[in-house]
């Protein structure tokens, strides 16, 4: 669990759960939002999410289980900076001293488990990977190990041997990352919600004449709109008749008498119709 002064001191350089912003690979934050927030125009909230919290909760028992398993000592040492980049900053969640390798304890919630590959192989999300190099990187370790708990029941651990073509990609990138800070050069916008941030007013009367390329985004967009209309309605034309074939049943099977579509009443007296895999 990340202290308030290890969150303060992550605004002097770029740590482990940094790198994977950076490279566009989290689906939370982007490198610009990142920026901001190393640049202290936008604070990062304290509130977690309950995969955090339990994340946080269960950290200390998953690193029991990994300390258990493999009969070893795990240190849990504070912010280590790197001895020839000082921007590179690590958080290790444990350092195993007799084998020189760190430690990375995640939870993980059971929609992942398929990015995850048989437990004892090297199979690790790239997210996660990048991040152990950079703590290897950090701390000029040959190894890192990987410790996941998934879906609160399945413990799988994996082991990362140094890929220096790796953390050359790491470095490469912090650093580029860290020029920007230094020389407030914000990076690109990636989606809307940077947009938002980075023009949350207009100027009054002021105006742009519209290119060739924008036009045509008009015209798709314009176009999906269509689609997407013409599609609802195939579908529901479809389930309209499939609940007409369905009359009063509550379900409608395969020919193994598997469930394809529910029809269902509803604690407050309406039916629900749910395909199989919807929520």
């Amino acid at each position: 669990m990340i202290t308030d002064a290890q969150k303060k001191d992550r605004m002097l350089g770029i740590g482990g759960s940094d790198m994977p912003i950076i490279l566009g690979l989290s689906n939370y934050k982007t490198p610009y939002q990142l920026y901001l927030e190393k640049k202290g125009i936008l604070s990062t909230s304290d509130e977690m999410s309950q995969l955090q919290y339990w994340g946080n909760r269960l950290e200390g028992i998953i690193r029991d289980e990994f300390a258990d398993r493999n009969k070893v000592i795990i240190e849990t040492p504070d912010t280590l900076i790197h001895p020839f980049y000082d921007f590179m900053r690590a958080n290790i969640d444990g350092y195993i001293r007799e084998w020189e390798s760190v430690l990375e304890v995640k939870c993980s919630s059971q929609f992942m488990a398929n990015e995850w590959g048989d437990d004892g192989s090297d199979n690790i999300p790239m997210a996660y990977l990048v991040q152990v190099a950079h703590y290897c990187s950090v701390l000029n370790a040959p190894s890192a190990y990987i410790a996941v708990l998934i879906g609160g029941h399945d413990y799988r651990q994996y082991k990362y041997t140094r890929d220096f073509e790796l953390e050359k990609t790491v470095i490469d990138a912090g650093q580029a990352f860290w020029n920007a800070i230094q020389n407030d050069s914000a990076p690109p916008a990636i989606n809307q919600m940077d947009l938002r941030m980075m023009y949350p007013r207009h100027t009054s009367g002021k105006s742009i004449p519209i290119s060739d390329d924008i036009y045509n985004h008009i015209l798709n967009i314009n176009d999906t709109k269509t689609k997407i209309k013409e599609l609802q309605e195939i579908e529901e034309q479809s389930r309209f008749t499939i609940m007409q074939y369905m009359n009063d049943c509550e379900c409608l099977t395969n020919e193994a008498g598997v469930p394809l579509v529910t029809w269902k009443t509803n604690k407050r007296g309406s039916r629900t119709f749910l395909l199989k895999g919807e929520k």
